[in-house]
């Protein structure tokens, strides 16, 4: 277990990683219901689709976006979004002032409630691609992401595995063409390998101290994740 001191050299090494700020950047993401799987592809889709300056500005402000319940398909007309998920259940919008979203945070309120007592099974993720970002060489490369759930709420939830997705990405931790596996767990097992990216922030229970909240690592194992497009689909602001 990683003690406090070596927790606290992991957020500071996201703080110089991140770069000097340029100006407030928080993306908006609308949801219409709560699918992990959704979600997840959600974040990896936006945060591929974001041309270099945006990703280096969304990143200098530690990736923060505010979360807002609402219906994607209501909002393509008045407030056109980004990026919205090929499943339709969640809207994008481009990182940017905090004005810039003024009418949409005016018009729809943030996304809460509980997580579900029980979190679905593993899940494996294609990294995306785009012709300014073709697939790795060299064979597929299989990571596995687990995140601790113990003592979280779905906003928190969120938070967390946005943070973790988008930087992952955003850092070159995650590749176009890496399959990644998602597995949920109430606290993070003991490690067997040094992490590629480990998302730390304060504990809600003690706020006094730091806690680990995902891990992204090479995954050593086989597993029994189900695949994107296998099975049947669920229906579907805060820094950190």
């Amino acid at each position: 277990m990683l003690t406090q001191e070596e927790l606290r050299e992991i957020l500071d090494t996201r703080i110089r990683t991140a770069g000097p700020r340029r100006s407030e950047a928080s993306a908006v993401a609308v949801l219409r219901g709560f699918d992990p799987r959704g979600f997840a592809r959600s974040v990896l889709d936006f945060a591929t689709w974001l041309s270099p300056d945006a990703r280096a500005r969304w990143q200098a402000d530690f990736t923060r976006t505010v979360f807002l319940a609402g219906n994607p398909r209501n909002l393509a007309g008045r407030l056109p979004p980004s990026v919205v998920a090929s499943d339709g259940q969640v809207a994008w919008y481009a990182a940017g002032p905090r004005l810039a979203h003024r009418e949409l945070r005016l018009l729809l309120r943030a996304f809460q409630g509980d997580l579900p007592p029980v979190m679905p099974g593993p899940f494996t993720l294609d990294v995306p691609h785009t012709p300014a970002a073709p697939p790795r060489v060299g064979g597929v490369r299989r990571l596995r992401m687990t995140v601790a759930t113990s003592g979280l709420s779905l906003p928190r939830y969120l938070v967390h595995v946005n943070h973790t997705l988008a930087e992952s990405l955003l850092t070159g931790v995650l590749l176009p063409g890496d399959l990644l596996t998602v597995h949920h767990a109430d606290e993070l097992p003991e490690p067997t390998q040094r992490h590629a990216y480990l998302r730390v922030h304060q504990d809600p229970a003690a706020p006094h101290l730091l806690r680990a909240f995902a891990r992204v690592e090479e995954d050593e194992g086989e597993g029994q994740e189900e695949r994107e497009g296998e099975g049947e689909g669920q229906e579907e602001g805060t820094r950190g």
